[in-house]
């Protein structure tokens, strides 16, 4: 039995055989077919592609024709920026950084079916986005940045079901998001940054769960954030800056726990920050700044132990610091400013061992400076200007050697220059202005090889200024005005030769200036107003031809005012006042045909007014008020029409006013205590129109300015003081 079923097996097995050997032939003709179709659907496909191509770049300027001169044939595969599947059809176009100048109108994209990456980026491809660009079904990569694209983006771009990476950023696309961007499922970076999109941001964005980065910034996008940006449980990073968004942050935000990148600055967001923020825990970069944010900073933020990076300037932002700030041990940057935030420090600052920059300046922050901050060993930039701090600053600024910027000014601190800084060669920039700083600014100060900026002013510092200021060889600005210095002016100070801006008025200087300020070629500022100045205005500061200020008004200077001043064919301001300067206005100084301010005022200057200083078109205040001035002023102002105030009073001048505005505008103060004027200042008797008839008048006008001038006006014009204060830039804080 076994025998014979084993018989029939083998019979069986013969049979199959021998049915498959039948079979062969069929089956190998059917294969043979099946192959000769596809072949003959591939080369017609690579012949298309070839076609679109060539037609595409036909019509691109010479230049990028130039640049595609290996297009050509029929083998695409080897052309440049072209890549190739195992059957020779284009899979991916790479053009990036080609300088590429044409538009897409005449790519034909349903050629392309195969196409799975589109490299356009850093060209000037311009016009719009071709509708056909929906034919790309598997197209997974696309990145036209940098380019010129205009117009909105076509419906059709968003059946490209198959795309995991799209950057259409920096360039004039408009328009808004459309709700049909769920679509893009496959998505894990989108970038439509720095572009000109606007509407709301669609709440069917938050269907993009495999997306990894969005960046929408620099755009003119409105509304809220939707809530539904919470669903997009995958995301790293969010940028939505620069745009014109509105509403509170939402605090769905607090379930993306992958983020570690969230910029929502310069939007006009208000409300609170989100206590839900404590949850992210991966949070590397937090920027909120420049919004309209109020109410205090949640201790709950001490949650984002991995935060690097915090900036929550420019809100209206109130309350103290938290003390769980401390819990941030890796955070490097934490920018406050220009917010309403008050009370002291928290002590709790100094744990922040990585902090780099504290800048906390333009707030509401009152009391000691905590001691601990001396542990902050990496600081570079330390900024409290404009608090309400008290107290002596901390004397362990620098323990690392590593601080560059620091301010602490317009606050109420006192005591001397902190020691930590004397020893403190990394600084750049030091400005402790506005407070009662007291000590001998001698001992305060030490030796800063890197040091940009020096701002001391308006503080109760005493002592002489030390020889080691000329070290300070990369110094550009020297402010310490308004102190108790006294001493001299160093002579080293001329070594300072990158020196812009030297100011050292309102303090007690004694001796001469020195010649050797004469050295300082890149000065465009010299203040020394109101100190005990004496001897001659050196004439090498005429070889300063940046100089646009100079002020030495004040001091006990005499002698001639240096004719080598006309040199200097920038200034602007030039203030001499309340001195003891002597002989004749030079005629050079009408070679300054910038000079916007002109005080000779409260000299002795003597002679008459140079006619030449009519040729000063720009000169919009002149005050040559008690001098010695003699001669007539005919004809000397008729050319000076910027002249919108003038004082010559106290003189010896004589003679008809020129009809400016300068005098139509003003009262018989500017003109009073002369031998002879008359002209249009109310008060003042006219001109008579003979030479006989003249020399009545002006006698008569001579007496009517006798008879208005009373003992009260002598008192107040010998005893008051014609001041300036040079207008000063605006700068930097920091």
């Amino acid at each position: 039995m076994a025998s014979s079923q084993k018989q029939l097996s083998m019979s069986f097995l013969a049979y199959v055989l021998l049915m498959l050997v039948h079979q062969m032939p069929c089956l190998a003709s059917s294969r043979s077919s099946s192959l000769a179709a596809i072949v003959g659907a591939s080369n017609q496909t690579v012949n298309e592609e070839v076609e679109a191509l060539l037609t595409w770049k036909s019509n691109l300027d010479s230049q990028s024709r130039s640049t595609l001169s290996s297009w050509n044939g029929s083998n695409a595969c080897s052309w440049r920026g072209i890549g190739c599947d195992p059957l020779g059809s284009i899979t991916s176009l790479n053009l990036s950084d080609s300088a590429i100048r044409g538009t897409l109108y005449h790519l034909n994209f349903s050629q392309l079916p195969n196409l799975v990456t589109l490299k356009l980026a850093n060209n000037s491809l311009f016009g719009n986005i071709p509708p056909g660009i929906g034919n790309l079904t598997k197209l997974t990569y696309l990145n036209m940045l940098q380019n010129n694209l205009s117009g909105n983006i076509p419906t059709q771009f968003w059946s490209l079901g198959s795309l995991q990476i799209l950057d259409l950023s920096h360039n004039n696309l408009t328009g808004s998001i459309p709700n049909q961007i769920s679509s893009l499922t496959n998505l894990s970076f989108l970038s439509l940054s720095d572009n000109k999109f606007s509407g709301f941001i669609p709440k069917e964005i938050g269907m993009l769960k495999s997306l990894n980065y969005l960046y929408l910034l620099n755009n003119r996008i409105t509304g809220p954030i939707p809530s539904s940006i919470g669903n997009m449980s995958s995301l790293m990073q969010l940028w939505l800056v620069n745009n014109q968004l509105v509403g509170s942050i939402p605090k769905e935000i607090g379930m993306l726990g992958s983020l570690n990148e969230l910029d929502l600055s310069v939007n006009d967001l208000n409300g609170s920050i989100p206590t839900t923020l404590g949850n992210l825990s991966s949070m590397a970069f937090l920027y909120f700044y420049t919004n309209q944010l109020s109410g205090s900073i949640p201790s709950e933020v001490g949650g984002m132990r991995s935060l690097i990076n915090f900036q929550l300037l420019e809100n209206d932002l109130t309350g103290p610091i938290p003390s769980s700030i401390g819990n941030l041990t890796n955070l490097n940057i934490l920018h406050l400013y220009q917010n309403k935030l008050s009370g002291p420090i928290p002590k709790e600052i100094g744990m922040l061992g990585s902090l780099s920059g504290l800048v906390l300046m333009d707030n509401n922050f009152s009391g000691l400076i905590p001691s601990t901050i001396g542990n902050l060993s990496k600081l570079t930039n330390l900024q409290l200007a404009s608090n309400n701090f008290v107290g002596h600053l901390p004397q362990d600024i620098c323990t690392g050697r590593a601080l560059q910027s620091f301010s602490g000014m317009d606050n109420h601190f006192t005591g001397p220059i902190p020691r930590g800084l004397r020893n403190c060669t990394s600084l750049i920039r030091v400005r402790l202005e506005d407070n009662q700083l007291k000590g001998n600014i001698s001992e305060g100060l030490g030796t800063y090889p890197y040091l940009v900026y020096l701002g001391l002013s308006n503080n109760e510092l005493y002592g002489e200024l030390p020889p080691r200021l000329g070290e300070y060889s990369n110094l550009t600005s020297l402010n310490i005005s308004n102190n108790r210095i006294s001493g001299v002016i160093p002579f080293e100070v001329g070594n300072i030769t990158r020196l812009h801006r030297l100011d050292l008025s309102s303090n007690s200087l004694v001796g001469e200036i020195p010649k050797d300020l004469g050295k300082l070629t890149s000065l465009l500022e010299l203040s020394l107003y109101d100190n005990h100045l004496v001897g001659n205005i050196p004439q090498e500061l005429g070889t300063l031809s940046d100089l646009s200020n100079i002020n030495i008004a004040g001091n006990n200077l005499s002698g001639s005012i240096p004719r080598q001043l006309g040199e200097c064919s920038n200034l602007q301001f030039l203030i001499l006042s309340r001195n003891g300067l002597d002989r004749s206005i030079p005629i050079e100084i009408s070679n300054l045909q910038s000079l916007q301010i002109l005080d000779l005022s409260q000299n002795l200057l003597t002679g008459e007014i140079p006619g030449q200083l009519g040729l000063l078109h720009k000169l919009e205040t002149l005050n040559l008020s008690r001098n010695q001035l003699s001669g007539s002023i005919a004809s000397t102002f008729d050319d000076m029409a910027s002249l919108t105030s003038i004082d010559i009073s106290y003189n010896e001048l004589e003679g008809a006013l020129a009809d400016l505005p300068a005098f139509r505008n003003a009262t018989i103060e500017v003109v009073r205590g002369n031998k002879g004027l008359c002209g249009v200042i109310a008060g003042l008797n006219p001109c008579a129109t003979t030479r006989s008839k003249g020399k009545n008048q002006q006698q008569k006008a001579a007496a009517d300015i006798g008879s208005n001038f009373s003992l009260p006006t002598l008192f107040v014009s010998c005893c008051g003081r014609f001041e300036y204060r040079t207008p000063k830039s605006k700068e930097n804080r920091g």
